[in-house]
């Protein structure tokens, strides 16, 4: 038997503001109408009142009281004032409380009925298109969300009651059968017009229209059509957004072809728009986490993956994860992705499927299968698209991953795609409020950039703890490559001294992560250090990044007059598989982080390593439990700092290597330090912060 369907509280609340916000924005717009047309009953100065043989209206003209307005003028002005005034005591109320005082709302709701019925009596506003004012206002009468969903759906049948019972009139009783039915109903309509001189543009176009009946009849036909489009309605909500537009397009069209200004009518496609958070049911008591699923987007920065990953399959029920091939197969170094998370279900994206299908996909997957939560943890591309598709995502609980906070801020209209990433994101930072970055400093300056949102810390990964180091630095390998790791090709081989077998102390091996860029790091404080460094323990610098490109070269020259049977390199070609890159860590000293703190986002904005944008450092660190040397300029982040030694010249941190390889016992009891500090970094601390993230 079906569960019960629970409503989640930022769904109800955003759908209640923006049918607040719709409807005042509509009720205004038709009095404003009424104002310049001179219409307001203080304007109008009724002298009689007209017997519509209403019902509602017969009962009003029973009481006497439009007699007595009559005969009393200023009671007009009164009601004009009553109209104007009672919505701003919802709207004060509701914005100071958030919440509707429901006095206020049955006042209001009773004053437009009586309003629009005083209106239609006197010079006949025929209210029929004015009915969805009074019921929707029945929505200010409750703050519980089922029954204002509930009232919504009324609303929405009766919208779409309007337009199939006209198509299935004009069906019923043979018009849109009759070739000239449109010709007679245009020569009827605009007979003021055609009796004229009909010198104006749209009399030649109607009478044009009448002289070709099938021409008018086939416009009769695609109306009756359009109409009966919109008994779909009635047996799922799936093309709701699609009949938004085909309203739309029916009132212009009316305007256009009939001169009947019905835009009225499309207050009601706030309640196409507007839906149940259906998408999950209510659990029963001893399973709160029914039905509660979240998936995962992802595009470049998987190693950014594993904690939501830890944290989503412990907090939900069902997690699919929406990313590239490549980072799919390097998601983990030690197990696959379905071993490691194996309540977890992965879409791969090939390299032969565009970007814009897969994201059409990941969205229709959302729809399909109900899921209440979507984090986008990296949006560097397509953002209009996203921004469009989130628009209209209905009740998802949305979040997303920041990597440069001044960058998702920023505005540029050099060009077109300026344009359209400028205004996208200021769509999504409508959308967003819940926020995920690498760095507490960055969850301020988020918090500082948008009010009211929640920001939250949470890092890439979990740290799983590591073995002690071995005494005097000796890797387990006693000097030798790991086992699996891809030796250099031959045109590497200049490039690096191999140790000869007479060597008798294995090397101190100091990696230096990330992308060969000298935009991101600066390589020239390594090549400064290395001739001020003195030891007789022999230093192996490992570049872990793609050394084939073309911003890898020079860097790579700069290093070569340094290298000796002291100082050796080792590069790689190409994409480094995610083993290999933890392996590497796993066997290494040393981190040398030599970045540009002060650096161009990929849309050339300033970013602030440490506090506004993080470096994969942060990922890499909790990799394993050794040092790791940054400029002093860098924003060191308070988990991470056991870990992190800042240097202030290249001088200072050639110092600091010596005196990690000439005293083993301190460098052990560092890397003891930093493994109790790294152990905060677990699933339990920072389930809060996630609690946060996802909270609806």
């Amino acid at each position: 038997m079906d569960q019960p369907l629970t409503i989640s509280q930022p769904h109800f609340s955003r759908d209640r503001r923006l049918v607040l916000i719709g409807y005042f924005l509509f009720y205004y717009a038709f009095l404003l109408g009424f104002c310049l047309e001179n219409r307001l009953l203080s304007q109008y100065h009724p002298f009689f009142f007209n017997d519509n043989r209403d019902l509602t209206e017969l009962a009003l003209i029973a009481t006497g009281f439009p007699r007595w307005m009559i005969t009393h003028p200023f009671s007009f002005a009164v009601a004009d004032a009553a109209a104007f005034l009672l919505p701003l005591a919802i709207l004060v109320n509701f914005g100071q409380k958030k919440r509707f005082f429901l006095a206020f709302g049955a006042i209001f709701a009773l004053n437009t009925a009586f309003y629009l019925l005083l209106a239609d009596i006197f010079w006949q506003v025929h209210p029929e298109p004015f009915i969805l004012f009074f019921l929707l206002a029945l929505t200010f009468l409750t703050n519980r969300p089922d029954r204002f969903y509930l009232l919504i759906s009324g609303c929405r049948l009766y919208l779409l009651y309007i337009f199939a019972s006209a198509a299935i009139w004009k069906f019923a009783r043979g018009a849109v059968f009759n070739g000239e039915e449109m010709s007679r109903i245009l020569l009827l309509h605009h007979t003021d017009l055609l009796t004229g001189t009909c010198q104006s543009l749209s009399c030649r176009i109607y009478t044009w229209l009448i002289i070709h009946p099938p021409i008018a009849q086939a416009l009769y036909i695609a109306s009756a059509l359009l109409e009966a489009g919109f008994l779909i309605g009635f047996f799922t909500r799936r093309f709701d957004r699609l009949l938004i537009g085909l309203a739309a397009v029916f009132v212009v069209a009316d305007l256009l072809v009939m001169r009947i200004p019905y835009w009225t009518i499309l207050l009601g496609t706030l309640t196409l728009w507007v839906r149940p958070a259906n998408s999950s049911r209510k659990a029963p008591a001893t399973s709160p986490r029914k039905e509660k699923r979240i998936v995962l987007y992802e595009t470049t920065h998987h190693e950014n993956l594993p904690a939501l990953l830890d944290l989503c399959e412990w907090q939900f029920n069902q997690v699919a994860v929406f990313l590239k091939e490549l980072s799919y197969h390097n998601l983990t170094g030690e197990a696959s992705p379905e071993l490691r998370w194996p309540a977890t279900d992965f879409f791969i994206q090939t390299t032969d499927c565009p970007n814009r299908r897969f994201i059409r996909q990941l969205f229709r997957f959302i729809r399909r299968h109900g899921f209440s939560h979507l984090h986008l943890c990296t949006l560097d591309n397509n953002l209009l698209l996203f921004a469009v598709r989130l628009t209209f995502i209905g009740p998802v609980h949305l979040s997303l991953t920041v990597h440069e906070v001044n960058e998702y801020f920023s505005r540029s209209f050099h060009t077109l795609r300026d344009w359209t990433e400028t205004i996208a994101k200021q769509v999504l930072q409508r959308l967003m409020r819940n926020y995920h970055v690498f760095l507490p400093a960055m969850a301020d300056q988020l918090r500082q950039r948008a009010p009211g949102s929640t920001a939250v810390f949470i890092p890439s990964r979990f740290y799983s703890g590591h073995r002690p180091p071995d005494s005097g630095h000796r890797p387990t390998d006693s000097g030798h490559r790991p086992t699996g790791h891809p030796f250099p090709d031959q045109s590497d081989l200049s490039m690096q001294i191999q140790f000869s077998q007479k060597t008798p102390t294995p090397p101190f091996r100091i990696i230096i992560p990330g992308s060969i860029d000298a935009n991101r790091r600066n390589y020239n404080d390594i090549i400064q250090a290395l001739p001020t460094f003195s030891s007789t323990t022999p230093l192996e610098l490992v570049l872990l990044g793609d050394s084939s490109t073309e911003a890898a070269a020079p860097i790579l020259a700069g290093f070569q007059p340094l290298l000796s049977d002291r100082i050796s390199l080792r590069t790689f070609k190409g994409y480094i598989p995610e083993s290999t890159y933890e392996e590497e860590l796993a066997h290494a000293h040393l981190i040398w982080s030599p970045l540009n703190i002060h650096k161009k986002s990929s849309r050339n904005s300033p970013e602030i390593y440490g506090l506004t944008t993080a470096s994969g450092l942060t990922a890499d660190l909790l990799l394993t439990n050794i040092p790791v040397l940054v400029p002093a300029d860098f924003v060191a982040p308070e988990p991470f700092g056991p870990a992190i030694y800042l240097y202030r010249s290249p001088e200072e941190a050639s110092a600091l290597i010596r005196s990690f390889i000439e005293d083993p016992a301190a460098y052990a009891a560092i890397r003891e330090t930093i493994h109790q500090a790294f152990s905060y970094f677990s699933k339990e601390n920072f389930a809060g912060a996630f609690q946060q993230l996802i909270a609806e």
